[in-house]
């Protein structure tokens, strides 16, 4: 997109390598086959040893001619073809259907008809007895049907609707009656019979229903199941799935994928499920982004010391659960990311949360501890995951943060710093009267701790409930009360995820630093 204007390219274009073929995949494509280098790429050098094992690259191509608003798609062999010149090998149809790839797709499970995955799998395991047991179907439906339509009842309706005194006499080149008259189901055909026939299970004391009755996970569970059998049942099977685990449960869908992964030669999946991923390697992840206005790929760099193999644990705990968010808001610490969270989970009606963003709330803490020195680790480790990253941090005393600030300056995007000396267990209480404070703070005996505001000047209050927040947590118990008691989020913390919102945007071009201020102390 450029001013306005839409720039169509020429064509689109996908080119795979595939390696360890089987021998009748070699056998038919001889001629296209090319040796590969030691990493799986084709070598294009022309002095390939002649043990180098052989790959086959096959590409798909597709180019739209406006002329007359079609689309023309090729799958070709780029060895043996010239595209400059308009000249194409197709790749025969013998030898896509040799190839060993399946394909996962959205399709309704249990069906009999042709094009269904339990039609392959039954013919697969025993053609000969599945055909036979069709057939018996389709004969014992034709008898069935024919008795039927031979009823007394049937005929006798039949045959007055058909007199040769009514508009029917007209239908037919002599007198059509009853005996002329079958009930079948659909056109009479085999396929037609399948399609009316549909899976009723019965998987609970509601007796046997339709499955659509059943609701979509039992459908998506045994479509999967369907799919993970027919890809055991195929020898090398390279798997091919898009949007897997739409519909799954969290276990179903990890369970899934990792079945898959064991069972095939190679796995290629797209999915928006953290759930998924879970079954993979980091180093087998690629993400997707295309908020910058580009589309990019992304991977992660396998660690190289103990540090960041540490680091790498928020993959799994806090970076893929955000898989489909635009940014990650990295706070200091578990405590922090409680806090936030309980503030952005209680904003007032006229401000989105951050989820309405794309930004996910995560912390610095990996269960090692956080901190300033944390964030631009997490920060670097992120953004190879193609992640928008911005820091929220305490407002500590410049003299101890500047250079931890620096640092995260440069690894993360934009960072927004609480105001000076002000702390997240600050933040909380910034806005409330001490009278307020002290009823909220009626909350910490229910979880085990004294209130920490008896027998404490009103001077003292704000000290004493710091103090016991961090040492003891209870961040977002003690936050719930006192907006319960105030009606309202504490200003700091409400100004902190509105800047936070406003520079994830990948549209942002502010300053990368924000520092707030305390609108109590403002003149």
């Amino acid at each position: 997109m450029s001013s306005g204007t839409l720039v169509l390219a020429d064509y689109a274009e996908v080119q795979v390598t595939l390696a360890q073929l089987p021998a009748d995949v070699e056998l038919e494509a001889d001629g296209a086959l090319e040796p590969l280098l030691p990493d799986g790429t084709v070598d294009g050098s022309g002095s390939a040893r002649p043990a180098a094992p052989l790959g086959l690259r096959l590409a798909y191509r597709v180019s739209y001619d406006a002329t007359t608003d079609s689309l023309d798609h090729r799958v070709y062999y780029p060895v043996a073809s010239d595209p400059i010149l308009d000249k194409y090998v197709r790749v025969p149809t013998a030898v896509r259907e040799l190839l060993p790839i399946v394909f996962l797709g959205a399709s309704r499970p249990l069906q009999l008809r042709a094009e269904g995955v339990l039609r392959r799998l039954v013919t697969d395991h025993d053609s000969v007895n599945a055909t036979a047991a069709l057939q018996t179907l389709e004969a014992d439906i034709a008898t069935a049907a024919s008795t039927m339509s031979a009823s007394p009842a049937i005929q006798a309706v039949l045959d007055a609707v058909l007199t040769q005194d009514g508009p029917a006499r007209r239908i037919g080149d002599s007198p059509v009656t009853a005996a002329d008259v079958q009930f079948l189901p659909e056109d009479g055909s085999l396929a037609g019979l399948l399609r009316a026939v549909q899976p009723v299970l019965r998987l609970d004391r509601a007796g046997p229903l339709p499955l659509a009755s059943h609701g979509s996970t039992a459908a998506a569970a045994l479509s999967a199941a369907e799919a993970l059998l027919l890809c055991s049942a195929i020898p090398g099977a390279i798997v091919i799935g898009d949007d897997v685990g739409e519909g799954l449960d969290g276990p179903t869908t990890e369970h899934l994928t990792g079945a898959l992964r064991q069972a095939s030669l190679q796995v290629v999946l797209t999915t928006r499920r953290a759930d998924a991923v879970r079954a993979f390697e980091t180093k087998e992840v690629v993400r997707l982004t295309r908020h910058t206005g580009t589309r990019l790929v992304h991977q992660v760099s396998p660690p190289v010391d103990r540090k960041e193999a540490s680091v790498h644990r928020h993959i799994q705990g806090q970076l893929l659960p955000a898989l489909t968010a635009v940014a990650v808001a990295v706070s200091e610490g578990r405590h922090d990311l409680s806090a936030f969270s309980a503030a952005d989970r209680r904003q007032v009606a006229t401000s989105l949360p951050l989820a309405a963003h794309g930004v996910r709330l995560i912390s610095a803490d990996a269960g090692s501890g956080g901190g300033t020195s944390q964030i631009p680790l997490v920060a670097r480790l992120a953004k190879q995951l193609g992640y928008r990253v911005v820091a929220i941090v305490d407002g500590d005393p410049a003299k101890y943060a500047t250079a931890a600030l620096t640092q995260i300056e440069d690894a993360c995007d934009v960072l927004v710093r609480l105001p000076t000396s002000v702390a997240v267990e600050r933040a909380i209480l910034i806005g409330a009267s001490v009278a307020q404070v002290r009823t909220a703070a009626s909350v910490f005996p229910t979880f085990g701790q004294p209130d920490p505001t008896l027998g404490e000047s009103d001077d003292d209050v704000d000290g004493a409930v710091t103090h016991l927040l961090h040492r003891k947590g209870l961040h977002e118990q003690f936050f719930t009360a006192l907006v319960d008691e105030t009606g309202a989020l504490p200003p700091v913390m409400e100004s902190a995820l509105a800047m936070v919102a406003l520079c994830s945007s990948p549209s942002y071009t502010g300053p990368s630093r924000i520092d707030l201020v305390d609108p109590t102390t403002t003149p």
